[in-house]
């Protein structure tokens, strides 16, 4: 087994089979593969999609490694692949995404130089549906330096979009030295990843590079719409976590991350909750018990989100549904407003 593995990748995979050859042909890079440990975490699949993997490490045996596990959840599958990663750098891949191949030899070689905790690399979001494809980048002063986690809070929306699942990167022993555990047999724990441990960050570095491309539009995915009300009560378990996970940090910085990442997990509780349940006082009763419970325990996070509240509690008794919120939240008016970038 090489020693000089530069990037792992880690792809949780279950019943992926119309989408793991995809998935695995996106990170096969000829003359760099020696740099490449690719970790395909079966979590206890039945559709047999292990043996599409298996095509793969006979080929490329010392590049990619099939661990099988009996089913435990996405953020299981994580934590074992974490456990056995090879590369200075870990970056998760889910089995239905891909990465852009032609960038990654460049993405190697910002590696190999880095010693950041933390990469931020851009990402697309691609409709299966309509097509549509929108640029997640993040607007730093300089690319290709470090930035403290202070530098961050104070310029948010020039880095906020990178600082998620799909736009970061982990320097290998900085993601184990903080023991991080996602929470296993639950959805939405890219929340908690994107989350923990950012925020202990000494320094983050940008690039101006895309290389995850996120499919959505699919009905069945977690994060339509109709699956996230279905799972509310996972939205609100992986709130929970996090508020416990943050009680032993104690950098001012690193604290106001982890608020600004259980806000913005919380206004999504808040959206599904308010404006997809056919319930309208139920919504706002499962809301309402929420945030009572996170007032005893964080009561800035209550704060930063009281105003959202109040907005989401007038929508929900006028009946205005999610398709209206999204329109509301697409205006070049609102935009403007909340000087949002541009997705072009």
């Amino acid at each position: 087994m090489s020693d000089n593995k530069i990037l792992s990748v880690i792809i949780p995979s279950y019943n992926s089979k119309p989408y793991l050859a995809k998935c695995l042909d996106s990170l096969i890079v000829p003359d760099r593969m020696d740099e490449i440990d690719i970790i395909v975490v079966n979590d206890g699949s039945t559709d047999g999609s292990e043996s599409i993997c298996q095509e793969y490490t006979d080929r490329y045996p010392d590049s990619v490694t099939l661990v099988n596990k009996e089913n435990g959840g996405h953020g299981s599958a994580i934590n074992v692949g974490a456990s056995v990663a090879r590369g200075r750098y870990m970056k998760v891949l889910d089995a239905d995404d891909w990465f852009l191949t032609d960038n990654i030899p460049e993405f190697l070689d910002k590696l190999s130089d880095a010693e950041s905790d933390v990469i931020l690399t851009c990402h697309h979001t691609i409709n299966i549906t309509t097509g549509e494809i929108k640029n997640w980048r993040c607007f730093p002063d300089e690319f290709g330096r470090e930035y403290t986690m202070e530098e961050i809070m104070a310029d948010w929306k020039k880095f906020d979009r990178s600082l998620t699942f799909h736009g970061i990167t982990y320097r290998t022993d900085f993601y184990r030295e903080k023991g991080v555990k996602l929470a296993e047999n639950v959805f939405y724990e890219d929340h908690e990843y994107a989350t923990y441990p950012c925020c202990e960050a000494a320094a983050v570095m940008p690039l101006d590079l895309f290389i995850y491309e996120y499919r959505i539009g699919d009905v069945s995915q977690s994060v339509s719409a109709e699956n996230q009300l279905k799972r509310i009560d996972h939205t609100k378990m992986v709130i929970v976590k996090m508020l416990k996970d943050r009680k032993g940090i104690e950098d001012p910085w690193a604290l106001e991350y982890c608020d600004k990442k259980i806000h913005l997990l919380l206004l999504s509780f808040m959206v599904t909750s308010m404006l997809c349940d056919s319930d309208r006082k139920r919504g706002v009763a499962r809301v309402d018990q929420l945030m009572g419970y996170i007032a005893r325990k964080d009561m800035h996070v209550v704060d930063m989100s009281m105003k959202h509240y109040k907005i989401l509690k007038l929508l929900n008794a006028a009946h205005v549904g999610l398709n209206g919120y999204n329109k509301m939240l697409n205006s070049g008016l609102y935009n403007k407003i909340r000087h949002n970038k541009s997705f072009d």
